[in-house]
């Protein structure tokens, strides 16, 4: 059976969904723990598909000082995936690669913003890997561009090469613990139709 959309997912492409979220998941433990030096904690991923128009509502991220690394990829996988966080999240991320402290995200130097790039670029090549592997795929990815702002302005320009592709997403929510402390982000994969129909068509 051919799949054209997310909606067109059975159990078994389900349960393969939510195995590249656990491996990814745990590259990305592994590289983050090794990046920083500290033994990082991370709930297991919660995993979903959601349309675009719901998105916004799902993601609760309040204020205008949020940060999305956005990452294009191509070959066999044509898409674009982005880590997004919160304000604070970003901070911590930014004291613990850099030993500066940050008190406005808005206004990063060069290095501040490279720490997050990199944490951005961790993440979701965690995830791409995960991908490459079990859909035995090769692609390549561009480097990781950092945008600023209100979450809704991060997310449009997410999706804004996507309008006319797929409707749907993959949305993956992770819980970080940082000293005890949770912080959530999250990483949404959207494919071009014609590699979201091969990727699931590769899972049956």
């Amino acid at each position: 059976m051919s799949i054209y959309n997310f909606a067109d997912l059975n159990e078994v492409h389900k349960d393969a969904l939510l195995e590249i979220g656990n491996i990814g998941t745990g590259n990305a433990l592994t590289s983050l723990s090794q990046l920083t030096g500290r033994a990082i904690q991370m709930d297991l991923p919660s995993i979903r598909i959601t349309d675009m128009d719901s998105l916004p509502g799902i993601i609760d991220f309040p204020g205008n000082a949020n940060a999305g690394v956005v990452i294009d990829v191509h070959g066999d996988l044509d898409c674009v995936i982005t880590f997004l966080l919160k304000e604070q999240f970003a901070k911590v991320i930014v004291e613990e690669l850099t030993g500066e402290t940050l008190e406005d995200v808005k206004k990063m130097d060069e290095m501040q913003e490279s720490a997050i790039r990199e944490v951005g670029n961790i993440m979701c090549n965690a995830y791409l890997n995960a991908l490459a592997s079990m859909l035995e795929s090769e692609f390549s990815v561009s480097l990781p561009s950092l945008k600023v702002g209100a979450s809704k302005d991060i997310l449009d320009t997410f999706l804004i090469n996507f309008r006319d592709e797929t409707p749907e997403l993959l949305f993956i929510e992770n819980t970080f613990y940082y000293f005890d402390q949770a912080y959530v982000s999250y990483i949404l994969l959207h494919p071009k139709c014609e590699s979201l129909w091969r990727m699931l068509d590769k899972l049956t």
